[in-house]
């Protein structure tokens, strides 16, 4: 049997959540789509580490290096977080994922409103007016769902997994501002499915696919939230018409069929076209401990194949699980028109 485990948790805000989109001024404005794989991924990774490590501290930012810290630990190999923290193997079809984490997305009936955060001045008692923000946030009571993928080993804590994210969301938060009280909700329902099922789901989008292209020539993807895409520099494309950007993607598609079902099938791209844009995102890197750039492909992408079977269509189906640089953490994920996504 495959080592394999497709986890679909559905929960609700039990709080203001602030999934940071832009700041002009002293305002924040959130965005009501989503918050990004990275962020899902840092909170649970966190709780696995206070949780199990004996070097963890209550004291944000903690001086702790994965990469000696975990080396030197005599529990390493029995320890959730250093399982699915991640490998430092680069380069394509290297390995396979222990843990993959999806976007969160919001749905239903999703309503915001304003709120100012001034912080407080312990010296002096009192608050720092110049330094208050303005906070665009989403009310509580917001559905929302997102996914777990566990493969070798990372099945092996299945259960670690689902109390990190119960306990994360519930008690510290998600996304910005948790400290301030922004970010908690609860998981009212957990799905659990096998490769089996996981397979069927994907099959079933591989024929509207196929169908997609008998009849258009064509399938239109949406990018969540951005695609990065290496070139032979490590440097970033930026843009579709670069020399070079077609094979990438191609290779980028091939590579996480391959991670999943074991198995190399090409599908054959004429055209890659559409209103895509450059993208850049600043994100906090707890391991690096400073600020982090990502650069890369934003908006709709439309991609011209040649006729497809359905079993070569599953490398266009299973790219909505993210592809390229930072798939396992929500990048790069290609969202096609279909009411399976």
């Amino acid at each position: 049997m495959r080592e394999f485990i497709n986890l679909i948790f559905e929960g609700k805000t039990t709080s203001p959540w602030y999934v940071g989109k832009c700041v002009c001024g002293n305002q924040f404005y959130t965005r009501t789509d989503i918050l990004w794989g990275r962020g899902v991924r840092g909170a649970v990774l966190r709780q696995l580490w206070r949780t199990y490590c004996h070097l963890s501290d209550i004291i944000d930012r903690a001086r702790f290096d994965p990469k000696k810290d975990c080396r030197s630990c005599d529990l390493r190999f029995e320890c959730p977080f250093n399982a699915l923290r991640g490998v430092d193997k680069k380069g394509d079809f290297k390995d396979t994922p222990k843990i993959v984490f999806t976007n969160l997305y919001f749905n239903g009936d999703i309503k915001t409103d304003w709120i100012t955060i001034a912080p407080f001045d312990d010296r002096h008692r009192n608050i720092i007016r110049k330094r208050s923000a303005y906070i665009e946030y989403i009310k509580p009571g917001v559905n929302f769902y997102f996914e777990v993928i566990l493969t070798g080993r990372g099945i092996d804590f299945k259960n670690e997994i689902i109390r990190a994210v119960k306990t994360s969301l519930k008690f510290f938060g998600w996304g910005g501002f948790c400290n301030e009280g922004f970010g908690r909700g609860e998981i009212k329902r957990i799905e659990e499915r096998n490769f089996d099922k996981f397979d069927a789901i994907i099959s079933k989008i591989s024929e509207e696919v196929v169908d997609n292209v008998k009849d258009y020539g064509s399938i239109k993807f949406k990018i969540t939230p951005m695609l990065i895409l290496e070139k032979k520099d490590n440097s970033p494309y930026l843009s579709i018409v670069e020399k070079g950007f077609k094979e990438k993607f191609l290779h980028s598609l091939v590579e996480r069929y391959w991670q999943f079902y074991k198995d190399k099938k090409y599908p054959e791209i004429k055209e890659i076209f559409g209103e895509t844009k450059r993208i850049r995102i600043r994100g906090w890197s707890r391991r690096d401990r400073r600020e982090q750039i990502f650069e890369g492909i934003g908006g709709e992408l439309t991609v011209e194949f040649s006729e497809l079977d359905v079993d070569t269509a599953k490398v266009i189906a299973i790219s909505k699980y993210g592809i390229g640089k930072y798939k396992n953490q929500g990048f790069g994920s290609l969202l096609l028109n279909s009411s399976l996504h």
